[in-house]
């Protein structure tokens, strides 16, 4: 299933844009030709780190994950000797691998790849360094995904501790912040609305984002209690750049897939399901903060769940953008994936999916095939007014 809170705590204390290679994406295969006459002329160590980046998230991107893990091991067997002098990109290419594992299936590599990633900028930066404690606060993220709150909530607050320390008080802020969100998931809400307060405190009062997150944890509270106009009247008050990524205000969570496959026909053995199946989603998030025109762009054997991933994006809620009227607002573009897990059976060595599909998300509106999708859709769209 696909947890709301992840949608969420992406955009809490979130690092700064990601270097090239990480998010940009050749139409084609140019990138991994780029890779090839790279490794042919022995370029430098941080040349072809950047070119495997760059390749990685090209095969990524065309749903080629088998290509992706593949190109990400290789260059982290050829470069894990250099993390010294650049433990930035070497911890690049874990944390790139981390997410291609996740949605590839495969929890083993995604755990080994994002705590290595960690234990780079660790042994090579230390464990107060900014870059180290902000790639620690999406490890104890993916502990969530992974069904270990307990265990992403002791990170946090060693996170926490270790950030006010050293005075970033921006990612202390980001990790209290998610431990208050873990307690409203625990439905302890005095204990979300206190730790809430706390998280504003450390951020300082001039940290307008992370009020607007409490603002947020205030609503869900209330939306909890029964308060269906929680959202419209948080809404109401808010108000974001459109220059800034879209900050999610509410998203429902997306109906389970293997309860409703039935309803299209679909017959499922979940201990035998060997697919990997994904979708690129377009929409608008326009003035309000509501999406539209919510579609499927592409699609790879995820057809017969369109309806329900389309029914999620379409309920989601953004902070309203503070534009002019007429503004057609931001178009955006993210990857869903569905699949099993790989594991093996009792009384088995075979690796294969097993268990319930799952789906998982992955942003794709800044590489550069889908600013030209988002760019099309831009002058496509027709102008409208701020409701």
């Amino acid at each position: 299933m696909l947890s709301p809170v992840l949608l969420l705590l992406a955009q809490v204390a979130a690092p700064p844009p990601a270097p090239a290679g990480q998010d940009v994406l050749v139409i084609g295969r140019r990138a991994e030709q780029a890779l090839a006459s790279c490794l042919a002329r022995n370029c430098p160590p941080a040349e072809e780190v950047d070119a495997s980046l760059q390749a990685s998230v090209e095969q990524f991107a065309d749903g080629r994950y088998a290509d992706a893990r593949r190109t990400l091991r290789k260059a982290i067997d050829r470069n894990r000797d250099h993390a010294a002098e650049m433990p930035g990109p070497i911890s690049s290419l874990y944390a790139t691998l981390a997410t291609v594992a996740e949605h590839e299936g495969n929890t083993m590599l995604w755990k080994l790849a994002a705590r290595e990633n960690v234990a780079v900028l660790r042994r090579h930066l230390g464990k107060t360094n900014i870059a180290t404690l902000r790639e620690e606060l999406s490890l104890a993220d993916a502990l969530i995904g992974v069904g270990a709150p307990g265990a992403a909530d002791s990170a946090y607050r060693s996170i926490q501790q270790r950030a006010t320390e050293s005075g970033h008080s921006s990612i202390a802020a980001g990790a209290a912040f998610r431990r208050a969100w873990l307690a409203l998931l625990r439905e302890r809400y005095d204990e979300a609305d206190r730790i809430a307060d706390e998280a504003v405190a450390m951020a300082g009062p001039d940290n307008r984002v992370m009020v607007e997150l409490r603002e947020i944890l205030r609503t869900r509270i209330a939306i909890r209690k029964g308060d269906d106009g929680a959202v419209d009247a948080l809404a109401a008050r808010l108000r974001q750049s459109p220059d800034q990524q879209p900050q999610l205000l509410f998203a429902p969570p997306v109906q389970d897939i293997n309860t409703h496959a039935g309803e299209f026909g679909i017959r499922l053995d979940p201990w035998n399901d060997s697919q990997i199946r994904f979708a690129d989603v377009g929409y608008w998030v326009r003035a309000d903060g509501r999406t539209s025109e919510v579609e499927v762009l592409r699609t790879s054997g995820l057809g017969q769940w369109g309806p329900l991933i389309l029914k999620h994006v379409g309920e989601r809620r953004y902070v309203p953008l503070a534009v002019e009227p007429g503004h057609p607002g931001v178009y955006r573009i993210d990857r869903f994936t569905v699949r099993g897990t790989l594991g093996v059976p009792t009384g088995s060595r075979i690796v294969r999916r097993m268990g319930d599909l799952t789906i998982h998300v992955a942003d794709l509106t800044e590489t550069d095939a889908m600013r030209e999708a988002r760019s099309r859709q831009t002058e496509a769209s027709p102008t409208q007014t701020d409701s």
